[in-house]
């Protein structure tokens, strides 16, 4: 019934095998019924527009704030992974690359913003609006 995403994540979370509104459709309530009984995740294609077009809009604001910054994408990757708290290696092994590479990174980070340290960085990024304080929360 509800078609905020955060509920449908939450819901599908919590073991649902599907999610509908209750504006779905009868053919498409029958598809899911289907597909969901055959063992297959399903949620309507209303929702699925709308998540598909927040990540196209996700994608489009990192963009900009590649272009804003001068920092590369995987810099900004980077930069967000140090502002949630994260070592160099758990970096590594989250973006899949070596902790030697991270570091190059973290020093580019520096160099291109001009900090000084790690607390400096994160002022940056703040200002910058390249991480969101609400959402680390």
């Amino acid at each position: 019934m509800l078609n905020a995403l955060p509920y449908v994540q939450k819901i599908m979370n919590n073991g649902a095998s599907g999610y509908l509104l209750k504006t779905t459709g009868k053919d498409e309530l029958r598809s899911a019924i289907k597909l969901v009984a055959n063992g297959t995740n399903y949620i309507c294609s209303e929702l699925s527009l709308n998540m598909l077009s927040n990540t196209m809009s996700s994608v489009a604001a990192r963009n900009e704030k590649v272009e804003q910054t001068g920092l590369s994408k995987r810099e900004i990757e980077v930069l967000t992974l140090i502002a949630e708290g994260f070592t160099n290696a758990e970096i590594a092994d989250k973006l899949f690359t070596s902790k030697r590479t991270i570091e190059t990174h973290r020093q580019n980070i520096l160099e291109k913003t001009g900090a000084k340290n790690t607390a400096n960085l994160i002022k940056y990024a703040i200002s910058h609006k390249i991480i969101n304080i609400e959402a680390a929360e």
